[in-house]
């Protein structure tokens, strides 16, 4: 049995609907598809949302537009005799959103919770619909209601998966007599019954949870590129897809900025050992990526990646030489607020810590850290924490770096040559992933440089 997932692109016309059932006739293993909304619907359903907190009756077109979106699919893929209730029940889902939407309206304020359900229509139209063609053109063909299967829990004020209970519901859910069995991605519920959903790559995660409680023999990421590519394909023209990367090196990838995989999808399959491949709903015939636990040895460096609107805050004063806890208040402090911590580099000195974190958190991280440290301020034994925008990270991943000498110093020669400035260095000891921190203005350019050195020279 495998697990396929579809993104939003993937289910955006009546061609790559067509791509899907034709994928899906090509074995006759039993599968579960997972798919996203139709492209695009997510962010509309955000912006009704958005206006009607901002008591914006415009709310009310945009949910106009989604049903006739959702109906014009429907006409274009499925013949009018054999369509159903299928409009109807689309109108039914556009209607609840109406009725939530009211109520955001009238009282100008959008709840996390409201949002939740907002956002999880998108998925449940695109899969009535996906489930419906299936039925049609590929023979036995079942459901499951992720929305009800997937349970998260809340902790620290975030959700997360519970994978005990959710893998029950999804070993009692599954029924081998269907051929193909059709599940909503990114919506689930929480352990107290309202909606909730897995966030930033939530389909694929949802897919990586299903292998990983059936113990599928593969995952598949169905999506608009050809895999993982040595570079961002948009940025470096001369990139081009990996044929095989380890777990531990699409981990790397997927932490900065490698936006075909997210890190979460990862740790299910992992766990499991569940072979995992990256490939092109437009072009499968293409070969794609395979993650899996061992790598190609024949490549020392796999790729680079970029995460751009870093801020670098620098933490500094006499009073950091030899005193036992400070960094622990720094980071406490940090914890508190809800601040994570992308990079961390301490010279030998001790007289300054470089954190490197998310734009967006910069005005908060300075505040919570002046506030912890406000004593010593004042003693003049700590500096006031100050943030600079406007840097990027630039990741060189490959487990073969820890075995290879020179190739730091081949990639710092690269970007001196061409007039980039290193702000920060960061390397772990296990070698997979060196990290440096550079004006976002130079970043595509460093990107360019270094895939040129090390993969076109």
């Amino acid at each position: 049995m495998k697990v396929l997932k579809f993104g939003g692109t993937s289910v955006s016309s009546v061609e790559t609907v067509q791509n899907i059932s034709n994928i899906l006739k090509k074995t006759n293993e039993k599968q579960i598809i997972v798919c996203s909304a139709l492209s695009k619907v997510t962010n509309m359903l955000t912006e009704a949302a958005e206006k009607a907190a901002k008591a914006d009756i415009s709310y009310k077109e945009i949910c106009n537009q989604i049903e006739k979106r959702h109906h014009d699919f429907i006409d274009q893929l499925i013949n009018k005799d054999q369509q159903g209730d299928l409009k109807s029940i689309i109108h039914n889902h556009i209607s609840s959103l109406e009725k939530v939407l009211e109520a955001i309206y009238f009282l100008n304020e959008l709840s996390t919770r409201a949002y939740y359900i907002i956002v999880s229509f998108g998925e449940k139209m695109s899969n009535a619909i996906i489930y419906r063609y299936l039925s049609i053109h590929n023979g036995n063909v079942g459901y499951l209601d992720s929305s009800q299967i997937i349970i998260t829990r809340t902790v620290n004020g975030k959700e997360h998966v519970n994978r005990s209970v959710t893998y029950k519901n999804i070993q009692d859910n599954w029924n081998d007599k269907y051929d193909i069995m059709v599940a909503p991605g990114f919506i689930s519920k929480s352990e107290n019954g309202y909606a909730t959903t897995l966030g930033r790559g939530g389909s694929d995660y949802t897919a990586a949870l299903y292998a990983a409680a059936l113990d599928a023999d593969s995952l598949e990421i169905w999506t608009d590129v050809s895999g993982i590519y040595t570079a961002d394909p948009r940025k470096v023209k001369n990139s081009y897809p990996l044929p095989r990367v380890s777990y531990k090196e699409a981990l790397e990838l997927s932490n900065f900025g490698a936006k075909v995989i997210y890190a979460p999808t990862i740790q299910p399959v992992l766990e499991k050992n569940i072979p995992m491949k990256i490939l092109n709903t437009f072009r499968p015939d293409d070969e794609g990526t395979l993650v899996t636990n061992e790598t190609d040895e024949s490549k020392t460096i796999k790729a680079f990646s970029t995460m751009d609107n870093i801020a670098m805050l620098t933490f500094s004063g006499t009073g950091l030489v030899g005193t036992t806890g400070i960094a622990g208040r720094l980071f406490g402090a940090l914890s508190k607020n809800g601040v994570n911590i992308i990079i961390i580099s301490q010279a030998s000195s001790e007289m300054s810590i470089c954190l490197v974190i998310d734009s967006k958190d910069a005005n908060k991280a300075v505040e919570a850290i002046n506030q912890e440290f406000d004593f010593e301020i004042r003693k003049c034994t700590v500096n006031k924490t100050i943030a600079e925008t406007g840097y990027s990270v630039l990741a060189m991943v490959g487990e073969g770096m820890k075995n290879a000498a020179g190739l730091t110093g081949k990639a710092f020669t690269a970007l001196g040559s061409n007039d980039v400035n290193i702000h920060v260095i960061a390397q772990g000891s296990s070698e997979l992933n060196v990290s440096i921190v550079i004006k976002s203005e130079d970043a595509e350019k460093a990107l360019n440089v270094l895939h040129q050195a090390f993969f076109n020279a």
